[in-house]
C-alpha cells in the first residue's frame, strides 16, 4: 500500500502547478487540536479528479501540497465523511463511485477507521 500512495503522490505533484484545489469541508477534532480537511485535486482533462482526506494540526495552514499529511485519496467526485470518534479517533467513510482509494490507518496519534 506504501508503494501506491507514493506512486500517487508522484503522479499528482507532477502537476502542482497546474492543478485546481477545492475545499469541500473541514471538521475539527472534539478537543480542537486536529483538523480533517477534505478537498478535490483537478488537473485537468487528461487526469482524474482526485479526492483526498488530509489531517493537520489545528493553528497549521491548509497546504493541499503536504501530501504527508493525505491519509486518504480516491480518483472520482465520490461523497466523503469524516467524523471524530473520540479526540484521536476519525472515521471516514465515502460512496464506492470512486477509483482506487488508498487508505492509511494512522497519522501522527490519530487512528483513522473507515
Amino acid at each position: 500500500m506504501k508503494t501506491l500512495h507514493v506512486l500517487l503522490v508522484l503522479f499528482l505533484s507532477g502537476c502542482s502547478d497546474l492543478c485546481s484545489v477545492d475545499l469541500l469541508g473541514e471538521s475539527k477534532s472534539p478537543d480542537e487540536k486536529y483538523i480533517a480537511t477534505v478537498f478535490e485535486r483537478n488537473c485537468g482533462a487528461t487526469t482524474p479528479f482526485v479526492r483526498v482526506v488530509s489531517l493537520r494540526y489545528a493553528g497549521s495552514e491548509f497546504s493541499p501540497e503536504e501530501v504527508d499529511d493525505w491519509v486518504f485519496t480516491i480518483h472520482g467526485q465520490s461523497d466523503i465523511n469524516v467524523s471524530w470518534v473520540e479526540n484521536t479517533e476519525l472515521k471516514i467513510s465515502y460512496s464506492a463511485t470512486g477509483d482506487n482509494p488508498t487508505q492509511r490507518d494512522k497519522w501522527e496519534k490519530v487512528i483513522i477507521k473507515y
